[in-house]
């Protein structure tokens, strides 16, 4: 009796640790969603206000990155509806439910080298990385203060025109 109860406890607990990897996989494919969704929302707005062809009638609407806004100026606003270009998201953390479970989205933005994207650069450049920490906080490892956290980037540009 006491071999049977032992095996059972043996089959519960690898049970149990396989259920515990399917959710924690599903969670993190959930998150990956939303951040793809954010992203894609990111980038149906203009690169630069300087650049949003709503305002602007001639393209390439700057040929200097100097023309740009300035990183110090990025963010600024309020909720997700209110941003109108890419800068402005830079700061804002928002809120997206997905099959009832809801995911904070903590967004950056900073300009990166054209050449190698993975370089900040530290001046305006026409190549733009927004990068968002996608997590729910009732999904962690071990304890709260570890919670399941996706990091997604994406680099944006804006196509100008060159001369030879």
């Amino acid at each position: 009796m006491a071999l049977v109860a032992i095996l059972s406890l043996t089959v519960m607990r690898a049970t149990r640790s396989t259920d515990n990897s399917i959710l924690v996989n599903e969670m993190a494919t959930q998150a990956s969603g939303v951040g793809v969704d954010v992203l894609e929302a990111i980038g149906r707005l203009p690169f630069d206000s300087n650049t949003d062809t709503t305002k602007v009638f001639t393209f390439p609407a700057v040929t200097s990155a100097d023309e740009l806004t300035g990183e110090g100026s990025f963010g600024g606003c309020a909720s997700f509806a209110d941003c109108e270009d890419i800068d402005d998201f830079d700061g804002l953390t928002v809120t997206r439910a997905l099959d009832g479970f809801e995911y904070d989205v903590e967004i950056h933005v900073r300009y990166v080298s054209e050449d190698s994207p993975d370089v900040y650069s530290g001046g305006n450049t026409f190549a733009k990385e927004v990068r968002v920490l996608i997590t729910n906080p009732y999904i962690f490892f071990g304890d709260p203060s570890n919670p399941l956290t996706i990091e997604m980037r994406r680099v944006f540009t804006y196509q100008r025109a060159t001369e030879a």
